[in-house]
């Protein structure tokens, strides 16, 4: 067995506390979208790429980034463990669900620094 007995380890509040944090570095992520988006004054290539030049945005991006596997993967968690009965299945959704997590993360790491 895989052994992912638990989300985050600790408890189901420390999970709900984590899925909250994170939520709430996304929200602050989508207004800085929005307002960098609406106060540009041509949309294209260069005007977007600007945008995510400063070292701020990309770590902040990454941040992001980490914060939406976050909250995947607790809420996925969460599901699997309520509707996933057979062990054997919710340890491989499970397992699934983080490495594509963990993709996510480096994959935008490389974009950024790569």
């Amino acid at each position: 067995m895989i052994g992912m007995n638990s989300a985050f380890g600790r408890s189901g509040a420390h999970d709900f506390k984590m899925q909250r944090f994170s939520a709430g570095i996304l929200m602050l992520f989508l207004i800085f979208l929005v307002y960098s988006t609406a106060t540009i004054s041509e949309f294209n290539y260069e005007s977007w790429s600007a945008i995510f030049a400063p070292i701020w945005v990309k770590i902040f991006s990454l941040i992001s980034v980490i914060s939406i596997s976050v909250h995947a993967w607790a809420g996925l968690w969460i599901v699997s463990t309520d509707y996933l009965k057979p062990p054997a299945l919710r340890n491989m959704f499970q397992l699934i669900v983080l490495l594509v997590c963990l993709g996510f993360i480096v994959w935008t790491g490389l974009i950024f620094w790569g």
